[in-house]
Protein backbone atom coordinates (compact mmCIF):
# COMPACT_ATOMS: atom_id res chain seq x y z
CA UNK A 1 0.00 0.00 0.00
CA UNK A 2 1.25 3.45 -0.86
CA UNK A 3 1.95 5.23 2.46
CA UNK A 4 0.87 8.56 0.97
CA UNK A 5 -2.69 7.30 0.54
CA UNK A 6 -4.59 7.48 3.82
CA UNK A 7 -8.32 7.84 4.17
CA UNK A 8 -9.62 11.14 5.51
CA UNK A 9 -13.26 12.06 5.11
CA UNK A 10 -13.68 9.33 2.51
CA UNK A 11 -10.97 10.82 0.28
CA UNK A 12 -7.36 9.95 -0.20
CA UNK A 13 -5.08 12.57 1.35
CA UNK A 14 -3.17 12.63 -1.90
CA UNK A 15 -6.31 14.06 -3.52
CA UNK A 16 -6.04 17.14 -1.30
CA UNK A 17 -2.47 17.98 -2.33
CA UNK A 18 -3.38 20.07 -5.43
CA UNK A 19 -5.67 22.32 -3.32
CA UNK A 20 -4.66 25.91 -2.86
CA UNK A 21 -5.49 28.40 -0.19
CA UNK A 22 -8.38 30.58 -1.35
CA UNK A 23 -9.38 33.78 0.43
CA UNK A 24 -13.16 33.96 0.77
CA UNK A 25 -14.59 37.12 -0.78
CA UNK A 26 -16.88 38.58 1.88
CA UNK A 27 -20.14 39.86 0.42
CA UNK A 28 -22.61 39.67 3.31
CA UNK A 29 -20.40 38.99 6.31
CA UNK A 30 -18.35 41.59 8.14
CA UNK A 31 -14.96 42.36 6.59
CA UNK A 32 -11.68 41.73 8.40
CA UNK A 33 -10.51 44.66 10.52
CA UNK A 34 -6.79 43.97 10.33
CA UNK A 35 -4.08 42.14 8.39
CA UNK A 36 -5.87 38.80 8.26
CA UNK A 37 -8.52 37.06 6.20
CA UNK A 38 -12.04 36.75 7.58
CA UNK A 39 -12.28 33.27 6.06
CA UNK A 40 -10.01 30.95 4.10
CA UNK A 41 -10.94 27.89 2.06
CA UNK A 42 -8.57 24.99 1.56
CA UNK A 43 -9.90 22.04 -0.37
CA UNK A 44 -13.30 21.27 1.07
CA UNK A 45 -12.70 23.10 4.34
CA UNK A 46 -13.42 26.69 5.30
CA UNK A 47 -11.78 28.35 8.30
CA UNK A 48 -13.58 31.37 9.79
CA UNK A 49 -11.47 33.77 11.86
CA UNK A 50 -12.53 34.82 15.34
CA UNK A 51 -15.66 36.95 15.33
CA UNK A 52 -16.69 39.27 18.14
CA UNK A 53 -20.04 41.12 18.21
CA UNK A 54 -20.03 43.49 15.21
CA UNK A 55 -22.54 45.47 13.20
CA UNK A 56 -22.56 44.99 9.42
CA UNK A 57 -20.26 48.02 9.01
CA UNK A 58 -17.70 46.47 11.38
CA UNK A 59 -18.43 48.70 14.36
CA UNK A 60 -18.86 47.14 17.79
CA UNK A 61 -22.30 45.68 18.54
CA UNK A 62 -23.46 45.99 22.16
CA UNK A 63 -26.33 44.16 23.79
CA UNK A 64 -27.09 41.45 26.30
CA UNK A 65 -24.86 38.39 26.28
CA UNK A 66 -27.60 36.50 24.44
CA UNK A 67 -27.91 39.25 21.81
CA UNK A 68 -24.14 39.35 21.35
CA UNK A 69 -23.92 35.56 20.96
CA UNK A 70 -26.72 35.69 18.37
CA UNK A 71 -24.89 38.51 16.56
CA UNK A 72 -21.66 36.49 16.42
CA UNK A 73 -23.42 33.36 15.17
CA UNK A 74 -25.32 35.33 12.52
CA UNK A 75 -22.06 36.87 11.32
CA UNK A 76 -20.47 33.41 11.14
CA UNK A 77 -23.53 32.15 9.22
CA UNK A 78 -23.20 34.95 6.64
CA UNK A 79 -19.47 34.36 6.21
CA UNK A 80 -20.04 30.62 5.75
CA UNK A 81 -22.68 31.37 3.11
CA UNK A 82 -20.18 33.66 1.35
CA UNK A 83 -17.84 30.64 1.32
CA UNK A 84 -20.50 28.28 -0.07
CA UNK A 85 -21.09 26.52 3.26
CA UNK A 86 -23.66 26.69 6.06
CA UNK A 87 -24.13 26.27 9.80
CA UNK A 88 -25.21 22.66 9.16
CA UNK A 89 -21.73 21.98 7.79
CA UNK A 90 -19.78 23.30 10.78
CA UNK A 91 -17.32 20.75 12.16
CA UNK A 92 -15.71 22.67 15.03
CA UNK A 93 -16.34 25.88 16.97
CA UNK A 94 -14.12 27.61 19.50
CA UNK A 95 -15.92 29.89 21.95
CA UNK A 96 -14.11 32.42 24.11
CA UNK A 97 -16.11 34.00 26.93
CA UNK A 98 -14.94 36.94 29.01
CA UNK A 99 -17.02 35.71 31.96
CA UNK A 100 -17.40 31.97 32.55
CA UNK A 101 -20.66 32.82 34.31
CA UNK A 102 -22.14 33.53 30.86
CA UNK A 103 -21.72 29.90 29.76
CA UNK A 104 -25.42 29.05 30.28
CA UNK A 105 -26.61 32.18 28.44
CA UNK A 106 -24.24 31.50 25.54
CA UNK A 107 -25.26 27.84 25.42
CA UNK A 108 -28.99 28.65 25.29
CA UNK A 109 -28.52 30.73 22.11
CA UNK A 110 -25.84 28.47 20.60
CA UNK A 111 -28.09 25.41 20.88
CA UNK A 112 -30.63 27.05 18.56
CA UNK A 113 -28.06 27.24 15.76
CA UNK A 114 -26.92 23.62 16.02
CA UNK A 115 -30.10 21.63 16.66
CA UNK A 116 -29.04 18.42 14.90
CA UNK A 117 -25.60 16.80 15.05
CA UNK A 118 -23.84 19.74 16.73
CA UNK A 119 -20.17 20.35 15.91
CA UNK A 120 -17.25 19.68 18.22
CA UNK A 121 -16.64 22.67 20.47
CA UNK A 122 -14.07 24.11 22.83
CA UNK A 123 -15.20 26.81 25.26
CA UNK A 124 -12.90 28.74 27.56
CA UNK A 125 -12.67 31.95 29.51
CA UNK A 126 -10.42 34.64 28.08
CA UNK A 127 -10.02 38.38 28.39
CA UNK A 128 -10.93 38.84 24.71
CA UNK A 129 -12.18 42.40 25.12
CA UNK A 130 -15.71 41.36 24.14
CA UNK A 131 -18.23 39.28 26.02
CA UNK A 132 -17.87 36.52 23.41
CA UNK A 133 -15.74 35.62 20.41
CA UNK A 134 -16.05 32.53 18.21
CA UNK A 135 -14.27 30.97 15.27
CA UNK A 136 -15.39 28.01 13.18
CA UNK A 137 -14.26 25.31 10.79
CA UNK A 138 -16.75 23.93 8.28
CA UNK A 139 -16.80 21.94 5.05
CA UNK A 140 -18.15 23.09 1.70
Amino acid sequence: MDRRISKWGGKALGALAPSRKEIVQIKRGIPASGPYSRAVKFGELVFVSGISPRNSDGTKFSGTVEEEVKNVLENIRRILEDAGSSMDQVLKVTVMLRDEGDWGKMNSVYAGYFTKDPPARTTFQSDVGASVEMDAIAYV
